[in-house]
């Protein structure tokens, strides 16, 4: 973690080319022969300073005030997702000091069955927003708009769902991922797909949908989906109605029909009152389900009573088109395709952007927790910090993913943040101490399920191997890391315990919090830790960095990812006040909620020095929580080696 660089003052002419960003330092000519000494090795350090925070006058706590981030050079503006009032807040950064916002846009008074809008993008005077159906099921819309007077141009249907739009380098095709997800009680699953429109006549966008269809079982591509993909979607579950239960341990369901559940199968529990959760049948006799355990007190049960209550049985009914769902895209720097995260599928799909069609899918795979170097701290239970290696393998499964070029090469980054499914027809995730487990090999460890230990991290139910009922691997969320990914799919680099090493060694007892309370530390160590969520690249001078937002502790990492295969941590930036009372402030609802500080940052966007209205390098960050978009001046200074 130690910087193997140290600051040294430079001449003044040396300075100035160094505040230019990036010139190396002036040779010295001291030697008794006057001939000049060799040039010493130099390159750039940065550290993030805050300059300025906008946050919305109607902000609300937790409402998404500020989500998805993009920014216009040729007018200094932001345009930043505002969820909670379902629009686009246009905020003047010439005094990044002081952020105003000067216009709106509203995607309502455009498309009257628009829902919310999920993400913005700016390129050539356009500004493209994603923007979901009222019904989220439907087909979604991408809307274009003058980024210099926000009038609006044109809008183009596109899949269900648009949840990221993008440029292409040029500006002259807007991409879009439509994740597709299901309707809550899976009746309808809408396939994923990434829409390609061009827009060189903005007026008139043409679209080309680019759909997995092919990849389906009977289709002919299906063999070219790898292993390791995870498809598990539950389209039209069968549905048991629920007449009456026991909380006997184990409990009992009775319902008005049994066909079709079986001993071992996995069901979904839907309550009217609460959550929805998984449950295993441990036998079936008549109509009456037994339970491999009982509901444990809860509520979602109890007060719900039989009629507010529905059986899924687990049927994983979804086709692949329909499973796969993009999340994120990141285009090549040369525009001629597109890596497209598919989130909950564990996957990346490579995307031929010319053609408008699917090149490959690469299978992630999973992180070894037992290597050293990939510790992680898997129990809200055990005390504090306990960062040690466990013999888990965590799903990299990305959100954001982004691009770069560096020595001539193209690079993916994605940050590994993890999620998995839960819907009144399916849930996934499980405590390992509450699923049963295979009686051999490495997930039949005690550990497993001790609370001190692994008992508390969740696992999910696609860890079920050979379909009977019994976990087999020990599978968990994300991987609690930034990743860099060759163009052919290898993993270059991975930054291992990092995130939760840097932020237990700054944050201590506040280390794992999550970002709606104080007072929670260790809280996510049994979810997904730090949560890594947004992450951004920018070069200066002749350096590259990577900027990775932690969702749930919050705060930016900074590396120089200049030589990939060894990145260099530079800095833990979090200006989170820990101290700030976030329940008093909801109990008595009168104190703005970015008083505790950036919570949730969603997005990131580098602006560089010479789009930048102070010719510094930034950063703009939108934080979901607080919803508050924060800038932060970049401050680089020329280091030699000692």
């Amino acid at each position: 973690m130690n910087h193997p660089w140290i600051s040294k003052k430079q001449a003044l002419a040396c300075a100035v080319l160094a505040a230019s960003l990036g010139l190396s330092a002036c040779g010295s000519d001291d030697d008794d022969d006057n001939s000049p000494d060799p040039e010493p090795a130099t390159r750039l350090s940065i550290s993030l300073e805050e300059t300025g925070r906008y946050v919305d006058d109607g902000n609300g706590f937790d409402e998404g005030s500020a989500e998805i981030v993009a920014y216009d050079a040729d007018s200094a503006t932001l345009f930043v997702v505002n969820a909670q009032a379902s629009r686009i807040d246009v905020l003047d950064i010439q005094d990044p000091t002081a952020p105003k916002r000067i216009g709106t846009i509203d995607a309502l008074a455009n498309w009257p069955d628009a829902g919310g809008i999920n993400s913005v993008a700016v390129a050539n005077g356009l500004v493209a927003l994603a923007v979901e159906h009222d019904n989220k099921t439907e087909s979604g819309r991408v809307q274009i708009y003058n980024s210099a007077d926000y009038a609006f141009r044109a809008q183009a249907e596109v899949g269900s769902l648009p949840d990221m739009v993008t440029f292409t380098p040029d500006g002259s095709r807007v991409l879009v991922a439509n994740e597709g997800e299901p309707s809550s009680d899976y009746s309808i699953d809408p396939a994923g797909s990434v829409s390609v429109i061009d827009v060189t006549d903005p007026d008139s966008p043409a679209v080309s949908t680019v759909g997995f269809v092919d990849f389906n079982a009977g289709g002919p591509r299906h063999n070219e989906v790898p292993e390791g993909v995870r498809i598990f979607g539950n389209f039209n579950p069968t549905v048991l109605q629920v007449t009456a239960f026991t909380d006997t341990d184990p409990a009992t369901l009775t319902v008005a029909d049994a066909t079709g559940a079986t001993a071992g199968a996995w069901v979904t529990l839907a309550s009217s009152e609460g959550d929805p959760l998984p449950y295993r049948v441990e036998s079936v006799s008549g109509n009456v389900l037994t339970l491999t355990t009982d509901f444990d007190g809860d509520s979602e049960v109890a007060d719900a009573g039989p009629a507010g209550l529905a059986v899924y049985l687990h049927g994983n009914g979804s086709s692949v088109a329909q499973d796969l769902e993009p999340e994120y895209i990141a285009v090549s720097p040369d525009g001629s395709k597109a890596w497209v995260s598919l989130q909950e599928n564990n996957a990346v799909a490579v995307i031929n952007i010319e053609s408008a069609d699917v090149d490959r899918i690469i299978a992630l795979g999973t992180k070894d927790h037992s290597v050293a170097g990939n510790e992680i701290d898997p129990s809200d239970r055990d005390g504090g910090v306990n960062i040690a290696n466990w013999p888990l393998q965590g799903m990299y499964m990305p959100d954001t993913i982004t691009s770069a070029q560096i020595g001539g090469k193209t690079y993916y980054l994605t940050a590994n943040e993890g999620d998995a499914r839960e819907y009144d027809a399916y849930v996934e995730e499980i405590r390992f101490e509450d699923a049963p487990r295979a009686a051999t090999g490495a997930i039949a460890a005690d550990d497993f399920a001790d609370e001190t230990r692994l008992g508390r991290i969740a696992t999910t139910l696609t860890a079920d191997i050979n379909g009977d009922g019994l976990l087999d691997e020990p599978l968990v969320f994300g991987a609690r890391s930034f990743s860099i990914w060759a163009d052919d799919g290898s993993l270059v680099f991975d930054s291992g315990s990092d995130l939760e090493t840097v932020t237990a060694e700054q944050l201590g007892a506040n280390f794992n919090s999550n970002n709606d309370e104080n007072d929670s530390g260790d809280s996510r160590s049994d979810a997904k830790g730090p949560e890594p969520e947004a992450i951004a690249v920018g070069k200066i001078g002749e350096q590259t960095f990577a900027f990775v937002g932690l969702e749930r502790v919050g705060g930016i990492m900074v590396y120089d990812i200049t030589t990939p295969e060894t990145p260099e941590y530079i800095q833990y930036l979090n200006n989170r006040d820990f101290g700030f009372d976030i329940e008093t402030r909801l109990d008595d609802n009168g104190e703005p909620a970015h008083l505790a500080g950036d919570l949730g940052p969603e997005s990131i966007v580098f602006i560089s020095a010479n789009e930048s209205p102070t010719q510094h390098p930034m950063l703009a960050v939108g934080n979901e929580v607080s919803g508050s978009t924060t800038l932060f001046a970049i401050k680089v200074e020329e280091v030699v080696a000692e």
